[in-house]
């Protein structure tokens, strides 16, 4: 219980504050305390708990001093039997929903980590504009390499042997990163022939402008 002759340290001149001091035992007592005309303070409600409970408690009472008055009305007029379940349940409920938003925002956190590790192969048909292909994060708005082509059929003949090397586009994008776009163009075309090569070798090739057309990425 809070020190009636002096009060709280810092009120103000507020008629009613929350304050929140050791109770009995090892709980605290969390108040709301109406201030007299000669200055000190009196409690109106008293709610005895678990320290940790009585912190939270106390600390979203101070979050709400517009509903200071209205609590202290109800304790003078209704009695604080009646005030109780108004402060404890709305803390409890207020409580919840900041518990589901912390947790919204850890879901969304690992979310975004997620896709932070996620590379996606795009393809670009823009109306009027060359076709492309990219390769872009998932936490990204936009791609981090762009590759353009003359023809469309040019660009799905890349995509027949780029749509296998997903567990390498980590691998690119620290190649863009250390010789540049240009470069890592060569990288991809170099890589395309060769599997074009292989794979006429064994007699797998399409028939047309695109030879991995039908390929599944065999080795």
């Amino acid at each position: 219980m809070p020190n009636t002759d002096r009060g709280p340290v810092d009120v103000g001149t507020a008629p009613f504050i929350p304050h929140v001091a050791k109770g009995e035992g090892r709980s605290s007592a969390v108040s709301l305390l109406r201030r007299l005309p000669d200055g000190t303070h009196v409690p109106v409600w008293t709610h005895e708990c678990s320290p940790k409970e009585a912190k939270s408690l106390c600390g979203w009472m101070w979050s709400m001093p517009g509903e200071w008055s209205l609590w202290g009305r109800v304790a003078l007029r209704i009695g604080s039997a009646t005030l109780g379940p108004m402060i404890i349940d709305r803390a409890r409920e207020h409580a919840a929903e900041e518990a589901e938003r912390e947790r919204e925002l850890r879901k969304e956190a690992r979310e975004q980590e997620r896709l932070s590790r996620e590379i996606t192969l795009y393809l670009y048909d823009p109306k009027h504009k060359r076709p492309s292909l990219g390769l872009q994060r998932g936490s990204e708005d936009k791609a981090f390499w762009r590759m353009t082509f003359t023809e469309k059929w040019e660009r799905d003949r890349v995509v027949d042997w780029l749509r296998w090397q997903q567990p390498r586009f980590t691998e690119f994008e620290e190649f863009l990163g250390e010789h540049g776009s240009l470069e890592l163009e060569r990288l991809v075309l170099a890589g395309m022939r060769d599997a074009e090569r292989a794979a006429k070798a064994k007699g797998i090739t399409s028939s047309g402008r695109r030879p991995l057309r039908f390929w599944r990425g065999e080795a």
